[in-house]
């Protein structure tokens, strides 16, 4: 489903993505890990076209989207989460997801029809599915922070994606908040088949979920495979610092 091709991206000569290599198979769950500063949210900007490459190609469904607009990317069914929640705080959890089904259905331009009675089943199925109904009404700047990262997969639910891109989803989150999260996802992939990419630096999380691991350091792909071959890697270990599988306990 998406192929990452020897992909570099530099900033005034710091080398963030260096020849990285990515291959994400439909209907699987990949984890991208790596130390901080290793080129993972700079990967996935480059995939979802928030920035565009130096070099290489990035392919989804056989498709070159390199380079490719946001807007054009995210219509070709690819949608993300970000690191930082990014919600419209002022409204309430069932108008966000509301505006991101109008949007997919190309509804936002109508200007003669109440948004208020559009797309009201179709935004109320995905509150469902992730858990949120009971607080359609509430203003989304009044939820936990574990409920607005779980809100922003709703928006990104709303486009309809085949493949869903989660930026450290259970970043800032309580043991419980992280318990619902990895449910979850677990559903997304397992009941409603989304192939799912996504980065993370629990790696209680990564291992239990992931059935492909890529990992970068200094922004190269180190190696990518199941997480038993990524485990044992003696490249990955160190790069960890832990010099043994126990860094991923």
């Amino acid at each position: 489903m998406l192929s990452v091709e020897a992909v570099n991206k530099s900033f005034d000569g710091f080398m963030a993505v260096n020849e990285a290599e990515l291959l994400v198979e439909k209907e699987e769950v990949v984890a991208v890990i790596g130390p901080n500063g290793a080129g993972k949210t700079t990967l996935f900007n480059l995939i979802t076209g928030q920035l565009a490459p130096d070099n290489g190609r990035i392919l989804f469904k056989g498709e070159d989207i390199t380079g490719l607009p946001p807007f054009i990317i995210c219509r070709k069914s690819i949608s993300r989460s970000f690191q930082i929640v990014n919600v419209f705080n002022r409204l309430t959890v069932f108008e966000n997801v509301q505006v991101a089904v109008l949007s997919h259905q190309k509804k936002t331009f109508n200007i003669f029809s109440p948004a208020k009675n559009m797309a009201g089943r179709e935004t109320m199925e995905i509150l469902e599915s992730v858990g949120l109904a009971e607080k359609a009404n509430s203003i989304s700047s009044t939820l936990s922070h574990g409920d607005q990262k779980v809100l922003e997969m709703a928006i990104a639910l709303g486009n309809k994606p085949e493949l869903l891109i989660l930026d450290e989803p259970t970043a800032g989150m309580s043991p419980e908040e992280t318990e619902v999260t990895l449910k979850l996802i677990k559903s997304l992939s397992g009941e409603m088949g989304l192939t799912i990419l996504f980065c993370e630096h629990d790696m209680s999380m990564v291992f239990s979920i992931a059935q492909k691991i890529m990992v970068m350091q200094q922004g190269r792909t180190i190696i990518q495979g199941n997480p038993d071959e990524v485990k044992n890697d003696r490249h990955v270990q160190e790069a960890y610092l832990g010099g043994s599988e126990e860094c991923f306990r």
